[in-house]
């Protein structure tokens, strides 16, 4: 899958609220684009809706972590 198409599917499925199958899709995508911070950013704002801010904060260290190594 793309990533713009799993930022898409993702955000309309958070919108419902459907928090698991959008943890799905970024991970999926994931697996083809490992540690690509917009994934990561948005897994991470999922992680915080399923009340999970450990695992958010983690996520949001790596996909800045990334970004940095993708600037340079």
């Amino acid at each position: 899958m793309k990533v713009n198409s799993a930022l898409e599917i993702s955000a309309r499925l958070a919108s419902w609220k459907m928090f698991d199958d959008a943890s799905a899709v970024l991970q999926n995508c994931l697996d083809s684009h490992p540690f690509h911070p917009s994934l990561l950013q948005r897994l991470a704002r999922i992680r915080l809706a399923q009340g999970r801010p450990a695992e958010a904060a983690s996520l949001l260290e790596q996909a800045l972590a990334h970004h940095r190594l993708m600037a340079k």
